[in-house]
């Protein structure tokens, strides 16, 4: 027999923790189901532009919003759900391999997964010199050397930013000639600190406990290895869908479509974050929808009740 609860929150980013602090707080049984804690987060290791919060990082914001949600009585579930059906009284069945749950509204916040290269040691060298977010990590390479790879504008805007802050930069992409904005590219050309490597891909990446250097090679098979302090991956990111693509819509890009109040073209499923098709991907805004979809979540149940739902979250006490 499937465990029911109000809600349940697939994802515990951000965006997904604070859904369920704000569904928890109504004191809605609320339930988050995800592989980690954090999501993001975790690639974020110094964390400087959350408002009222002069530094922290993204895993101890991650820790700190379980814990707020805890206190009004939410749980965390770590475990991946392999589908999501609706039975014939409109609430939704959600399937991990391990069990089977019921719920009445779902609010999905399952983030984006970036691009990775493939190596071996990558994951181990995660803010250790590797970085998939230039924005984020940029900062701490002034006066540093520093590589990007990735594609398109992605790439363009990392080596831009970048030429900005460190003492050199290696932009390296398979093709001949960047692609992306032609005035952008136009201006990186002009920065003296920047070289760009062409017809080339990373075969390498040299460290153990830190990045040391990149090996690289050209179209022709001739290798290079370069000592840098940091590398940028940016080559997009995924959005994993597929368990849900049956039941709401999502955009050319793959993005899960909101409307302003978080809801999907689906009654009884919201949607936060870095998987929809918000504007700006930062962590104060999936903060903020995060807000926005357990609200809504909370408003729909109410609505199914035939009571009002709210328009605000004030409470006076913390907890009990």
């Amino acid at each position: 027999m499937a465990d029911v609860y109000d809600v349940i929150i697939i994802g515990a980013g951000v965006a997904g923790l604070t859904a369920a602090l704000y569904a928890s707080r109504q004191k809605v049984q609320t339930l988050v189901i995800s592989q980690d804690l954090g999501g993001q987060l975790n690639l974020t290791p110094n964390l400087q532009n959350y408002p009222g919060l002069m530094l922290t990082s993204g895993d101890l914001l991650a820790r700190t919003l379980e814990n707020q949600v805890s206190n009004y009585g939410g749980t965390v579930l770590f475990d991946f759900v392999r589908s999501i059906e609706q039975t014939e009284d409109h609430s939704f069945i959600i399937k991990t391999p391990n069990r089977e749950l019921n719920c009445k509204a779902l609010v999905l916040a399952i983030g984006k997964i970036p691009r990775e290269l493939g190596f071996e040691n990558e994951k181990l060298l995660v803010n250790k010199g590797v970085h998939y977010s230039t924005r984020s990590s940029a900062p701490f390479y002034h006066g540093r050397v520093a590589a990007t790879v990735g594609v398109g504008s992605y790439l363009v805007e990392s080596a831009l930013l970048l030429s900005k802050i460190a003492r050199k930069v290696y932009v390296i992409y398979r093709t001949s000639k960047m692609a992306g904005d032609k005035d952008m590219i136009a201006a990186l050309e002009k920065n003296d600190n920047v070289e760009q490597i062409s017809n080339s891909e990373i075969v390498e990446l040299k460290g153990n406990a830190v990045l040391q250097a990149l090996v690289v090679k050209d179209s022709e098979g001739n290798l290079r290895e370069i000592t840098v302090d940091g590398l940028f991956v940016e080559m997009g990111s995924m959005i994993n869908v597929e368990f849900v693509k049956h039941l709401v819509k999502t955009n050319p890009k793959g993005e899960i479509e909101i409307n302003e109040l978080c809801e999907t073209s689906h009654p009884g499923i919201f949607a936060a974050g870095d998987a929809t098709n918000i504007s700006y991907k930062q962590v104060i805004v999936a903060g903020g929808e995060g807000a926005k979809a357990g609200i809504s979540a909370y408003n729909y149940l109410q609505r199914l009740a035939g009571r009002p739902g709210i328009r605000a979250d004030w409470k006076k006490e913390i907890g009990e």
